[in-house]
């Protein structure tokens, strides 16, 4: 099964590796790219720290970043705050409406700090005493490479992590005026709900994880790589039996 995931250059060589070692064969493409900010941040000023994804982890552990009291959005952010001796909480489900959702209680009367993109989900604005530090931007990746992609789709199922790439996606197929329709034969997977949402503005309706993680795709993959047989026809794609 070839499977195409569209992360940001600088992130999807773990990825790609551990698709390849379950024999998988994977097409990398990134649609986004991060483009770092100056930023001011003094993390004595807060009770609690937000940490949405393992770029703003890196971006913070570069400056020395430490302190007690961090919740992280996923197992990977925590993982990368872990290696500098920072031990964060994490939310049962990894998106930031749960994260909220489960820490609102704990966080109504602390000064908190949210350390993210430019392109953070707002639901965890609505924390009563929170100030947001953009660390990064997120930017569509456009060129030769990504047509090229989306000209051929040339792979049997394709991996969106993010609202963005999946914008990003459809935009350029818009600008270049490339038909998409091929997308609907092939396995479309998001990586958790505020992506799923976003393609099903596009008309798709992707599977979903049961562990919004890259690890939980893979098991999704290898679940339907094992269980499912395809028949593959000329200009029909695969027809599950």
């Amino acid at each position: 099964m070839r499977v195409a995931i569209l992360r940001p250059k600088d992130v999807s060589k773990e990825t790609v590796e551990m698709f390849r070692r379950e024999g998988f064969d994977v097409v990398a493409v990134p649609f986004v790219r991060i483009v770092p900010r100056e930023f001011d941040f003094d993390p004595k000023r807060y009770d609690f720290v937000i940490v949405t994804s393992r770029t703003s982890a890196r971006l913070l552990l570069e400056r020395g970043f430490r302190h007690e009291n961090v919740i992280a959005i996923g197992p990977k952010t925590a993982e990368e705050l872990e290696r500098a001796g920072i031990k964060a909480r994490i939310p049962r489900r990894f998106d930031s409406r749960s994260l909220y959702e489960e820490f609102k209680e704990l966080l109504r009367d602390k000064k908190v700090a949210i350390l993210r993109s430019n392109r953070g989900d707002p639901i965890l604005l609505n924390l009563p005493n929170v100030e947001e530090v953009v660390l990064y931007d997120i930017e569509f990746e456009w060129g030769e490479e990504q047509e090229r992609f989306l000209r051929d789709l040339n792979f049997d199922a394709i991996v969106f992590s993010s609202r963005m790439i999946v914008r990003s996606f459809f935009e350029l197929a818009r600008v270049k005026g490339i038909d998409l329709r091929k997308l609907k034969e092939k396995i479309v997977v998001a990586i958790g709900p505020p992506t799923r949402g976003e393609l099903s503005k596009y008309g798709i309706n992707a599977l979903m994880p049961d562990e919004w993680t890259f690890e939980g795709v893979l098991r999704l993959l290898k679940t339907i790589k094992t269980e499912l047989s395809f028949d593959l026809h000329e200009n029909s794609g695969y027809r599950w039996r």
